[in-house]
């Protein structure tokens, strides 16, 4: 401007450009700017999503180390956590099959007595379903018999806690079982629940174990007892039999001395000599009969049940009894086991038999013993006439202590059973039989 106006000038050369190219003029006119060999500059591109967020991804970029770890992190508590669940339900399927092996009926309740778990010995105990009982209380069972009996049976636990831990039940399968209730409280450290956890456990074992027990001990001191009889039986002896001999001695001497010796004098001792010598073998009876046996050996069953009617002979004669011994052909009346035992057991049966028939006061008194093998046993069958023994009771008459008699029946008939089944090995059994109670013992041969 300076020339065309004729003006002084100055030109000024100047070596630095800027290269500036316009975005919008480029993409207009196709044209290309890589191949320009200087430093070049574009203006107005458009914004791309980098130019756009470039803050948010240098920030991502950032952070991006830090955010690898918490998934790495985090992917390994979820490992952790699936194999602590996996653990965990392996756990409960565990306690689950081994509470469930538990004999013992177990149930939980919490605080308000709603059940919220049990094992399967429970639900058969109340005859009912898991998913019937869980959320309920006992008391919402009206029409079940098991948990109405289980409430009253809590009743009394609850008043007495000592004396009320034994209770009986009748199971599904109509066993009777005897439980021991043992109760105790529960509080979930996490949700602070409270309740009470109750385990029934069956001691029918035990308690029948103790009951044998008892048995045993009982059977030991009747022993003892026969025993001490025995012994004191053998002093009587001893002392009677001096005075018998005392007797003879002076009959003889009487006899011999007299100047008479007619044949009634003669006839006289000799009825002095019957009636010791009477006296003497009854004593030797009793006292082996009374004294219990050291050791088994084979005895003649018919014989020894012999030796035992001549005991009682004169009770059952001026009873006006008829005992009545039948042997079958061809019987086999040995067996083996302990002489004077078998005999007792026999003696309390014949007396138990005897009582009744006194007691009825019969006319026609019967008592038929036999004897015949069968599958190579001894079967003894003792039979009366008294009428027989009551439906109710013939189940218990070999119990200890069960009698309707007085002075101790029933422990002579659960005497004759302890002997007959674990002294000799064998088997006694009663029932009715043509108006009368027949005992039948079962013992094993021997050639």
């Amino acid at each position: 401007m300076d020339i065309i106006k004729n003006k002084n000038y100055e030109i000024k050369n100047f070596n630095d450009f800027d290269y500036v190219f316009d975005a919008k003029k480029l993409d207009q006119f196709i044209l290309a700017v890589n191949q320009v060999p200087y430093e070049y500059e574009i203006v107005n591109r458009r914004l791309t999503f980098y130019d756009k967020n470039r803050g948010l991804i240098d920030f991502v970029f950032t952070i991006s180390p830090i955010l690898v770890l918490l998934i790495i992190g985090l992917f390994h508590n979820i490992y952790l956590r699936k194999k602590t669940e996996k653990m965990l339900i392996q756990r409960i399927e565990f306690d689950l099959v081994l509470l469930n092996a538990i004999e013992s009926p177990i149930f939980w309740q919490n605080k308000d007595g709603k059940i919220i778990d049990s094992n399967k010995k429970f639900c058969n105990f109340l005859s009912l379903q898991s998913e019937d009982i869980y959320g309920k209380k006992l008391k919402d069972f009206k029409d079940n018999e098991n948990a109405l009996k289980l409430l009253s049976i809590f009743d009394k636990y609850k008043e007495n806690k000592k004396l009320n831990t034994l209770f009986k039940f009748k199971t599904s399968k109509n066993e009777k079982k005897i439980y021991f209730i043992k109760q105790a409280s529960y509080c979930d450290s996490k949700t602070k629940e409270t309740g009470t956890v109750t385990i029934f456990t069956d001691i029918t074992k035990e308690k029948e174990f103790e009951l044998e027990r008892e048995k045993n001990q009982e059977f030991v001191i009747q022993q003892s007892k026969l025993a001490e009889i025995g012994e004191i039986f053998s002093s009587i002896a001893h002392q009677w039999k001096s005075p018998l001999v005392e007797i003879t001695t002076i009959a003889q001497e009487s006899f011999y001395s007299s100047n008479s010796n007619t044949n009634e004098d003669e006839s006289y001792v000799k009825d002095i000599m019957t009636q010791v010598d009477y006296m003497n073998k009854t004593i030797n009876d009793f006292q082996n009969f009374i004294v219990p046996s050291n050791e088994k050996k084979v005895f003649d069953a018919k014989e020894s049940i012999d030796s035992i009617l001549q005991i009682v002979s004169h009770n059952i004669k001026y009873n006006y009894i008829d005992v009545d011994i039948k042997v079958f052909e061809n019987t086999n009346t040995n067996i083996y086991g302990y002489r004077n035992e078998f005999m007792q057991s026999t003696l309390n049966i014949i007396n138990n038999a005897k009582d009744e028939l006194l007691k009825n006061d019969l006319k026609n008194r019967k008592i038929d013993i036999e004897f015949y093998n069968e599958d190579d046993k001894l079967i003894i069958k003792i039979q009366d006439n008294a009428g027989g023994i009551e439906k109710a009771k013939i189940k218990k008459i070999f119990k200890p202590y069960y009698s309707t008699k007085k002075d101790g029946h029933g422990i002579g008939l659960y005497m004759a059973k302890m002997i007959i089944e674990d002294k000799m090995d064998g088997k006694i059994e009663v029932e009715n039989i043509n108006n009368g109670a027949c005992f039948k013992m079962i013992l094993g041969n021997v050639e």
